[in-house]
């Protein structure tokens, strides 16, 4: 493919873009003195802003590249990752879990699991997470990569190493706070991008019907503009998509996601955590078709030099920035701002999280019981450095091992969603669910989808089967073992809040 040479103009607004993003997260670091600083905000986070940081931490350099490809390789039933997986989880987390979460004062979902169940179930599930958030990490610098190599003929190394330099300076320095703020402009930023991709694309295709009339005319395209698949397809059919995407993986990424719901412990109370949840919600509704249409428009247009809609020899990362190329130029630097804006806001949600969840969950209770909060300030802060250093160092083998970028996310998230939902299901919605039950519950939940991956199933049937399982062993092994009192869950169940009398 043609590099892509930038006018002075497009390379100006990039730059200046770089340049407004990194300070205003410097600049927002002045106030970072403490560990609950650097992690929640100093729990002053306003919800409109943590309501566009939730949109950005979910959608990021991932979702640009990836749905573009797999909207060129499957069509139209990729926007249910957001009409689906997206809008029913993030009002059920809203209203039943995320008063109970932040009125506990919770920093981590792993801490609210050893406080339903046992530290046993808390430090298996934040050794899961931070490893996912390893591979997390790598999935954004291949994202960014991949674009900057294809549209602008850089190096991988280079992108990888250069996007993580900029992203862990304000990460490391300014913590939440300064995610969160940025996260704000990134937001504005990304929506404007990809409404203009979308734009310019399908005007060049001849509007709407025009872009119908391509994609019909060529093969294996038959179900490419319908939102749901037949059972009998291939990938993504109605049933896998309903079961494994609508009631685990969207439920499970919008309650149990210490990425996501972090921002909003972080707000200044419960109703604000619930207010940026809805927000976060009604702005999703526009999400899922600018994401998917760009790959809809690199097929009419660029079938011949990209190949068939799902080749077996499948290279990812090609569709975006040839549909990228249409854009005049100006706009073409404020759509590269986007896609800068979709990088840094995927990368340094996930960085802070993950060293929130091993300072919270693993260097305090096993390595430094009385750490001050300075200490886990300074820890926290190298920990960033280190899981920058390890994404970087994971990138080459996503790169490789993988068709696509968004493939890979949903599959490292399949390992362990399904077990993580089942344990948060019954911990909050029953009493009845005990210690030992949570422990069966994830063994198994997580032992059945690494067999089932070895069997070869899709991630959608991987996630609803560990799901089933988790549920299953966790109810059965409660049965036979005594639960908690009801003292120990005050604050912790639906329906049971931490004081008598108190509401939620």
């Amino acid at each position: 493919m043609e590099k892509l040479s930038l006018s002075p103009i497009d390379v100006t607004l990039v730059v200046v873009y770089l340049i407004a993003v990194a300070g205003l997260g410097l600049w927002h670091s002045r106030g970072v003195k403490t560990g609950k600083d650097l992690f929640l905000g100093g729990r002053s986070l306003p919800w409109w802003a943590v309501g566009t940081s939730l949109v950005v931490s979910d959608i990021g350099a991932k979702d640009m590249v990836g749905l573009a490809d797999d909207g060129y390789r499957y069509g139209l039933v990729m926007a249910n990752y957001d009409f689906i997986g997206c809008i029913f989880p993030v009002l059920v987390a809203a209203f039943i879990f995320m008063p109970y979460f932040w009125t506990a004062q919770l920093y981590t979902i792993p801490e609210y699991l050893g406080r339903r169940y046992n530290s046993i179930v808390r430090t298996l599930f934040a050794i899961i997470w931070g490893l996912f958030m390893f591979g997390m990490l790598a999935v954004i610098f291949v994202s960014a990569a991949s674009m900057f190599k294809n549209l602008l003929g850089w190096n991988f190394w280079f992108s990888v190493v250069a996007t993580a330099l900029l992203v862990g300076l304000y990460t490391a320095i300014g913590g939440l706070k300064a995610v969160v703020i940025t996260d704000f402009v990134s937001c504005i930023v990304l929506i404007v991008g990809a409404t203009l991709i979308c734009v310019f694309g399908v005007l060049e295709a001849g509007g709407w019907s025009g872009l119908v009339e391509k994609i019909h005319a060529l093969p294996n395209t038959e179900h490419h503009l319908r939102l749901i698949q037949p059972a009998g397809t291939d990938a993504y059919s109605w049933p896998e998509v309903l079961l494994g995407l609508g009631f685990v993986l969207g439920p499970a990424y919008w309650i149990g996601n210490q990425a996501i719901v972090q921002r909003a412990f972080g707000t200044r109370s419960q109703e604000e955590a619930r207010a940026s949840y809805v927000l976060c919600a009604a702005i999703k509704l526009v999400f899922p078709l600018l994401l998917v249409i760009p790959g809809l428009i690199g097929l009419a247009l660029f079938h011949e030099t990209i190949g068939p809609p799902d080749p077996d020899s499948w290279e990812g990362g090609r569709v975006l920035p040839m549909v990228v190329q249409l854009l005049p130029s100006g706009i073409l630097g404020i759509v590269l701002g986007a896609f800068l804006a979709g990088v840094m806001s995927n990368l340094d949600s996930y960085v802070n999280s993950a060293s929130t969840l091993w300072i919270t969950d693993i260097y305090v209770p096993f390595f430094r019981p009385k750490a001050t909060d300075r200490e886990c300030m300074v820890a926290g802060r190298f920990l960033v450095v280190l899981f920058l250093i390890g994404g970087v160092a994971g990138s080459y083998p996503v790169y490789n091992g993988f068709n696509s970028v968004f493939d890979a996310f949903q599959t490292f998230l399949s390992f362990f969603q399904g077990a993580l939902l089942a344990l948060l299901l019954l911990g909050m919605l029953t009493r009845r669910t005990t210690q030992w039950g949570g422990v069966a519950g994830m063994v198994v939940g997580v032992g059945s989808a690494v067999v089932l991956h070895l069997f070869g199933l899709s991630f959608l049937w991987v996630a609803w089967w560990s799901y089933v399982a988790a549920l299953v062993s966790a109810i059965a092994v409660s049965l036979v073992t005594r639960p908690h009192s009801e003292e120990r869950l005050r604050g912790l169940v639906y329906g049971l809040p931490a004081h008598e009398g108190a509401k939620l």
